[in-house]
């Protein structure tokens, strides 16, 4: 009989922590699922390679793909987004923050001199 309240007792007190339980994952505005440009003219997905993360653009209608790059390593890699009115992708990662892939001619490059717009949450914020 003891030994079962003690068990209950403990039960209770392990559910009661916060500690305990496991934090829902905060990934801001950006996810590791496929996603869909503001239009609907592309989506993105994130695939690891190895030890990078590679995120690969493809055509919603055709399902082609258009263009890949490889952003940041897997294990640091914390999802993507897209700008609400761009093809512009923004990529975050534990190690070097969140970037912006600029859309030019259906291509996407790094630019380092983007600014974040206010309605791009990281989950660092």
């Amino acid at each position: 009989m003891k030994k079962t309240a003690v068990l209950l007792a403990l039960l209770v007190l392990m559910v009661s922590l916060p500690a305990c339980r496991s934090p829902e994952l905060n990934w801001g505005s950006f996810t590791a699922e496929k996603t869909e440009s503001f239009d609907h003219k592309y989506y993105a997905v994130q695939t690891k390679e190895d030890l990078d993360l590679v995120v690969t653009v493809f055509n919603c209608a055709t399902g082609a793909e258009v263009f890949s790059f490889s952003p940041a390593r897997a294990w640091d890699f914390w999802g993507i987004c897209w700008e609400n009115d761009s093809y512009n992708i923004w990529i975050q990662s534990g190690d070097i923050g969140v970037k912006c892939y600029r859309f030019d001619n259906e291509e996407w490059t790094l630019d380092e001199q983007a600014v974040r717009p206010a309605d791009i949450v990281s989950k660092y914020d």
